[in-house]
């Protein structure tokens, strides 16, 4: 009945992956569009979190029994304060080493890859 929205629901995961990792690159590498970026990054979390909030409340019982779903929001929340963090030390020209960003792009890239296994396959 509500497919749609679990559709909008995985585009725009999807979506804020790709622009998450790729504000995590573009700050490694020192790009003029770092702050683009981060912009969408954080557009796009809004716009995962309205959706899967959405999806939650249309669900209830997923959030009662579902200990894949608390795994995956554990892992969403985490990836937003980071998210947040980073986008602060933009603001504020604050900047890590090269081999961070690196560490932080394939552990997030890995944590992703995680969250959807978890919402796909539902093991627990």
């Amino acid at each position: 009945m509500y497919f749609w929205i679990y559709g909008m629901h995985i585009i725009l995961f999807f979506s804020y992956g790709v622009f998450f990792l790729q504000f995590i690159k573009s700050l490694q590498n020192d790009l003029k569009d770092k702050f683009f970026f981060g912009v969408l990054s954080l557009v796009f979390m809004l716009l995962v979190l309205f959706d899967g909030t959405k999806l939650i409340l249309l669900n209830p019982a997923a959030a009662k029994t579902g200990v894949w779903l608390h795994v995956k929001l554990t892992f969403f929340i985490a990836v937003m304060i980071e998210n947040i963090i980073l986008f602060y030390f933009l603001i504020k020209k604050k900047k890590f080493t090269y081999n961070s960003y690196n560490i932080l792009y394939w552990i997030n890239y890995f944590v992703f890859i995680i969250m959807i296994v978890l919402a796909v396959f539902k093991f627990f």
